[in-house]
């Protein structure tokens, strides 16, 4: 994905996803987009919750493929966030 469309993404969700997401305690972030599919993180009280394949395919991909028609699917990572992964390494490999 260039630049250029990963920052189209951000805004996109930083003005509307994140805004829904964020009544609820959560967030999503863009990781990547294959092909037509949009790879995303879900962040905080989103992450795992029960609803979240509903809110995937019901509310982010609609509203994700009505601004951006390319998308056909929204997928969602597993994954921790590089600024996660970070933090765990700093508490494992901490000296006090």
């Amino acid at each position: 994905m260039s630049d250029e469309l990963y920052d189209k993404f951000t805004q996109f969700f930083d003005a509307d996803i994140n805004q829904y997401l964020g009544e609820h305690g959560g967030g999503a972030e863009v990781v990547d987009l294959e092909g037509n599919e949009l790879v995303i993180r879900m962040l905080g009280e989103c992450r795992g919750c029960l609803s979240m394949n509903d809110t995937v395919n019901g509310v982010i991909l609609k509203k994700v493929s009505a601004v951006f028609p390319f998308v056909k699917k929204v997928s969602v990572t597993d994954d921790v966030s590089p600024e996660v992964y970070e933090m765990a390494c700093n508490l494992f490999t901490s000296h006090n």
